[in-house]
This record gives structure tokens, C-alpha cells and sequence, in this order.
């Protein structure tokens, strides 16, 4: 009998049966004595639609809501229909006695098989192929060890009770509120509330207010020249909310003479950072590259994949296992002769192997940190953008062989006219880790406190040499970046009150590792935000979403309950019928809040507003001919025609028409005999009229 290996991709079952040796190539899979190696492209099974339940369920209604299945069906998915038939008649071959799972290690992987297995009617005995890195030594260590598939179906559960639910939130609450506002208004579990995050920052920063404030600054000398210099300060208070406040004080310390009346020198530490997980990567390569977290996710699980040089990127750990720690010797040797690491492998391979900060079993879930496998890069041959990635990994992982970097950290107290000023400043004593990044650009040292100051010490006499009022005003928050967005998406525990919640989701944030990528680019696809160089902004249309849903679906409590629940199901101690029960009940309620919620001009078209309808006061929203009333259904005739004889009107000319009844002279108009025209629009009784000047 033979086995059958289900992979996740062709490249993946590739890998495989070259690990294996001596296939022969077939259609839609690869075949010899003893193994044959077919492929998943992605999900080839998935839940079926509501009209395959029932056929009048294709139109949306308010009516048929909500739809909840009692049993879930499956049904191939149409682009990859033909391979589904080819794995279904593998599966079912008689000389098939057993199949091996190895699809990708995590929960979407399981789910990927677990759908297929059922769609395709198979029973067989399966064993599952669980792999951190993909290279050769890897994959033969990996079938030497193959686990019983029924120790994965905690996490089968999980994936299934996520895919059930994501179900019923997503197709009823789209359904709903996209039927009661008459726009298509997409709602998912995961994107709405993280759609909330932009949207409230963005507020916040439209909504702030700037306020001046002024900072006082002091130079002192001291007898031999040197020369330092402070900031006023009182208590927590270093700033003056009125110029004539900090005119007085500047007074009455100018020229006065001052002492030093504090100095404190300390040795800081600073230890070598955790090891990169997907999140940490996407958050370093987006604020040093500016790569998008899909993209990085992309770079990764190629260098994973097919050069076989990382680890499994989508993993949410930071630190290694004992077992794993005995391989790195031939990860470093693999480091050694590549001329932008060896330096750094000669510290690295005499150090000890890395303490509890990096080493802790217990502080890994599925799959390790991310690190180098112990393939030789030939970086040369990497494309760009792949070789950017490799570096950041190879050189977090180098670091942590390094000792701390080290800084004298200096605090002086300056008194002048029994006023305080406060100076700070740094001085690098040792490097330590920081030699790893000397011969690439590092952001890592945001430190404003750096530069030298002069011996001081005290009680020793100095002269206020000269003062300066620097104005200022208090700044906005700042819009997210990718990298910032995935920080919060990360630890998403920190915005909530519930303290239980609260420590529940330290380890459970908006989405997963694997998945916050997918939905940042989600929510740019359906035009909820733009992506503004390194910055996430949200539409118009984003900002309606926001304030239609009910803060059930919008609050990162939602998803947080959800993540803490599966990681409960994968654990074993939730129950998944308990979880569908809840998810069935709020579903319901979900579809009662849309139904009972009344209806917005402006929430009917989720278009920007260019000013009020000067017939009926409706919002005005651009359409394909013209800048017409949002009330139109209802019979509102206004318009601004999008071309007025032969010219044509911008947006920014029908805002002023609108807002102020008439625009400046528009030159350029074409009159029926073809002879060109200047005039002004103005709005008359409710159409728009040629003003002509005298």
C-alpha cells in the first residue's frame, strides 16, 4: 500500500518529493513505489454560499436574515475545481492506505487538509507532517518523526469554529447593513475593529486642537569656557502655557549667576532585542524600508519556501526551544562565510548558547522564533527586496550572542535665581550588540538624550551666559503606519478596561500573525483606507462603516473574546458548541440592530459630501455626470453638471458654488455659435445660472 502526502502548494509537494527522491511526474501530482506527493492550491474546499442552501437565498433581503445553517456544507472552490477532482480520485485510490497531512504548520493549514479530507468523503488514517523550516535535513527529521493526525484536532477544531463564525458575522452583518443603507458595506470580525482604529485616529487628529506653550532654555559657562546648557523646569512642569510667563522668568534668570546643584551618573545597559516574529519583521521592515506587511509576509515565506533560508515565518513567538537551540552551531556556520556576517560569527560561535531570554520552551506556541536555517546564503543571487529580509533576521539572531550595549547616562540640576534647569545627555561606553548594525543605517538609537557634557560637579559655581524662548505647540497623534497599526493590532489587550479580558488577550490581539497582513490589505481593496506613502488613511466610506455598525463589532473586545475563546478550543478546555452558540446569538442580534437602524442620506451613498442641496438640504455627492442631490430616489432634481457649456466644473468649484451660492469668473465657456465666454455659476431657485459681469 501506499501513502498519499497532501502539500499546501505545488512548489511545497516539489520540495518534498525531492527530499524523497526518484518520482515520476503525473498530472496534478508526482508518484513512485511508495509515496505519491499531490497539492492544495490554497483552499481548494471552502463553506458553501447561502444559495446553496437555498436557491432564493442569491438575493439579499432583510427579510431572510439571519441565515444560519444547521450543518455547514462545503463545496470546491470553481478555480481549482480540477485539481480538487484530481486529489478526490487520489484520496479514494484503493492501493491509498494512508494519507500524510502537509499542509502549512499552523491553524489555516489544518483547516486547508481537514476541508478536503471531508469534501473528498475519505476515512483513511491520516498522519500529520509538522515543519518549522524547509530544508532537506528538516523535511527528513519531519517524516522520521510523523505525528497521529488526531493529535491535531483541538486545532482543527479551532480552525473550523473560526471559519464557521467568521461565516455567520461576515455574510449576515454585510447582508444587513448593506440592505438597510443601499450601499455595499463589508463587515468581518477582524477588519471592522482594526477599520475603528484608523478611523479614531484620524478623528482624533481633525478634532485636535494645536495650543502654544514656550520652553526656556539657559546656556551656563563654566570658568574655564565650557558650556552647557538646560531647560526650565518645576517638578513635572517644564513648559509656560503664556509668552509674557516665560518673558518674566527669562528675566529673572539672564546673567545671574548659577550653581549645580545635582549631578548623577549612571552605567545603562541596554540588552540585545528579542528574536523577530512575523509581527516584529513586518514592523522593522515597514519603518526601515517601507515594505508593506503583505509584501514582507511575502518576502519571508519565499526565503522559508523556496531558497530555504528562514525559518516559518508565520509564527507569533520570539525565543527558541532547548532542542532547537542545539542546532545553532550550523546555522552560524552557514552565517560564516558570507563576508557581511563573518565578523560577527567569530563572537557569536565563541559565545555560550543564548540564556533564558531567547531559550524558553515555554514561551513557544507552534513554531519557534524566526531565524536563518543553516543553509549558506549566496545574498548576490537574492532579489532585492528577499535579501533586505534575510539581513534584518540574520543580524536580530547574531546580535543576541553579543553582550549589552552600554551608556553613561548623565542627569545635571542647574539652580540660577533659585530656578531649576534640567540637562541630559549620553555617552556610548561599549557597543556590545550595536556592532552587528554599524554597517547599516540604524534607527534603532531614537535617543534624544545624546551629546557630552562637561565635567561638572556639585555645587560648583557657573554663570547663566545667555537664555532663549523657544515656541512650540502640542501636536496631534501621529496616523498609523503599517508598522504602528501592527503594533496595536498586536497588543490590541491594551485598549480595553476588562482586566480579565485585558490579561486574556496579551497573548491574543486583532487577528494573528499570519493574518493581520490579508486584512490591512482588505480593507485598502474594499476602499475603507488608502495607503498615503507609509501612512493609513481612512475614505469617507470607512468613516460611514464606523459610525453604522454597533460597537459590538467595531470594539477590539470583539475579536479579543473570539481569539482567547479559539485559542480555548486549540487548548481543549472550550467547548466549540459553546462558542457557535454565542456566535449564533449575536449574529441575531447583530441583524436586529441593521434592521432597526434608521436610514442617513449620507450613510446611502458612503460618498464625500461637497455641501448641502440648496432644494431640500440633502447632502450633495459627485456622480458620473454631475454633483447632484443625494435625495434623488425621492425626487430632488438639483444638479451641478459635471460640464457646463463645454467646460468642465472640478469638485473644488462645485464645493464653493455650493458653499457660498456663486464662484469667481470662470473663463473658457463655449456658447451654441462655438464663441468662447467668461462668466461666473450662480445658484438661482435652485439651478445653476450664468452670472455675467458688467
Amino acid at each position: 500500500m501506499k501513502k498519499l502526502i497532501l502539500a499546501e502548494k505545488p512548489s511545497v509537494a516539489r520540495d518534498l518529493a525531492a527530499v524523497l527522491g526518484s518520482f515520476q511526474k503525473k498530472d496534478g501530482y508526482l508518484e513512485n513505489n511508495e509515496y505519491i506527493v499531490t497539492w492544495a492550491i490554497g483552499h481548494l474546499a471552502g463553506l458553501a454560499e447561502p444559495e446553496d442552501y437555498d436557491a432564493q437565498l442569491k438575493k439579499w433581503t432583510l427579510h431572510a436574515l439571519p441565515i444560519m445553517p444547521v450543518n455547514f456544507k462545503l463545496k470546491t472552490n470553481p478555480r481549482t475545481i480540477k485539481q480538487f477532482k484530481i486529489v478526490k480520485q487520489l484520496v479514494n485510490r484503493p492501493d491509498i492506505g494512508q494519507l500524510i497531512c502537509a499542509t502549512d504548520a499552523g491553524r489555516e493549514g489544518e483547516l486547508i487538509f481537514r476541508y478536503i479530507y471531508r469534501l473528498a468523503g475519505c476515512k483513511k488514517p491520516f498522519l500529520r507532517l509538522w515543519l518549522s523550516e524547509t530544508t532537506p535535513a528538516a523535511v527528513r527529521q519531519g517524516f522520521a518523526k510523523l505525528k497521529p493526525g488526531e493529535q491535531f484536532n483541538n486545532l482543527a477544531a479551532a480552525a473550523e469554529a473560526r471559519s464557521q463564525a467568521d461565516w455567520l458575522i461576515g455574510i449576515n452583518a454585510t447582508r444587513s447593513f448593506t440592505v438597510k443603507h443601499n450601499t455595499l458595506l463589508s463587515i468581518g470580525r477582524v477588519q471592522t475593529p482594526t477599520l475603528a482604529l484608523i478611523v479614531n485616529r484620524e478623528r482624533e487628529i481633525k478634532n485636535f486642537v494645536p495650543e502654544p506653550y514656550w520652553e526656556l532654555y539657559a546656556e551656563f559657562t563654566k570658568n574655564n569656557g565650557q558650556a552647557y546648557t538646560g531647560r526650565w523646569f518645576n517638578g513635572e512642569q517644564n513648559r509656560f502655557h503664556a509668552l509674557q510667563a516665560a518673558r518674566e522668568m527669562q528675566a529673572r534668570v539672564n546673567n545671574q549667576p548659577a550653581r549645580v546643584l545635582e549631578v548623577e551618573e549612571k552605567d545603562v545597559a541596554e540588552t540585545p532585542p528579542l528574536l523577530f516574529n512575523l509581527n516584529d519583521l513586518q514592523k522593522e521592515a515597514n519603518k526601515k524600508y517601507g515594505l508593506s506587511a503583505a509584501r514582507t509576509l511575502e518576502l519571508a515565506q519565499s526565503l522559508y519556501e523556496t531558497r530555504k533560508l528562514l525559518t516559518y515565518p508565520r509564527t507569533d513567538s520570539r525565543h527558541l526551544t532547548r532542542e532547537l537551540a542545539k542546532t545553532i552551531p550550523g546555522r552560524l556556520s552557514a552565517l560564516a562565510g558570507v563576508a557581511e556576517y563573518e565578523p560577527y560569527t567569530v563572537t557569536a560561535r565563541a559565545a555560550n548558547t543564548p540564556g533564558k531570554r531567547y531559550v524558553d520552551d515555554g514561551k513557544v506556541s507552534d513554531h519557534t522564533a524566526l531565524i536563518p536555517t543553516d543553509i549558506k546564503p549566496v545574498l548576490s543571487k537574492l532579489p532585492p527586496d528577499e535579501r533586505k529580509i534575510y539581513d534584518l533576521v540574520a543580524r536580530r539572531f547574531l546580535a543576541i550572542f553579543f553582550s549589552a550595549a552600554r551608556y553613561k547616562q548623565t542627569k545635571v540640576i542647574t539652580e540660577a535665581a533659585g530656578e531649576t534647569f534640567l540637562t541630559t545627555g549620553r555617552v556610548e561606553l561599549d557597543k556590545g550588540w550595536k556592532t552587528v548594525y554599524e554597517s547599516v543605517k540604524n534607527n534603532t538609537d531614537e535617543s534624544e538624550d545624546t551629546g557630552v557634557i562637561p565635567e561638572l560637579s556639585r555645587g560648583e559655581q557657573v554663570q547663566t551666559a545667555k537664555t532663549e524662548i523657544k515656541e512650540k505647540e502640542t501636536k496631534p497623534p501621529k496616523r498609523y503606519t503599517e508598522a504602528a497599526l501592527l503594533a496595536v493590532m498586536e497588543g490590541a489587550g491594551r485598549l480595553l478596561e476588562d482586566r480579565e479580558l485585558k490579561a486574556a488577550m496579551k497573548e491574543h490581539g486583532l487577528g494573528t500573525p499570519a493574518t493581520r497582513a490579508a486584512i490591512i490589505e482588505r480593507l485598502i481593496k474594499v476602499g475603507y483606507i488608502e495607503r498615503q506613502k507609509k501612512i493609513l488613511v481612512p475614505t469617507l466610506k470607512g468613516e460611514t462603516l464606523i459610525d453604522l455598525v454597533p460597537e459590538i463589532i467595531k470594539n477590539p473586545e470583539f475579536t479579543g473574546q473570539w481569539e482567547k475563546t479559539l485559542a480555548g478550543i486549540e487548548a481543549g478546555t472550550t467547548d466549540p458548541g459553546d462558542f457557535m452558540r454565542g456566535i449564533k446569538q449575536l449574529t441575531a442580534e447583530i441583524v436586529e440592530l441593521a434592521r432597526s437602524q434608521a436610514v442617513g442620506n449620507q450613510v446611502q451613498t458612503g460618498r464625500e459630501t461637497l455641501g448641502n442641496c440648496p432644494l431640500c438640504g440633502r447632502a450633495v455627492i459627485e456622480g458620473k455626470k454631475g454633483y447632484g442631490c443625494s435625495g434623488y430616489k425621492e425626487g430632488c432634481k438639483f444638479v451641478i453638471w459635471k460640464e457646463i457649456a463645454g467646460k468642465s466644473i472640478t469638485q473644488s468649484r462645485a464645493k464653493t458654488l455650493l458653499k457660498k451660492g456663486k464662484t469667481g469668473i470662470i473663463k473658457g465657456f463655449t456658447s451654441k455659435a462655438g464663441k468662447k465666454f467668461e462668466a461666473a455659476l450662480q445658484i438661482n431657485n435652485g439651478k445653476v445660472e450664468f452670472l455675467f459681469t458688467k
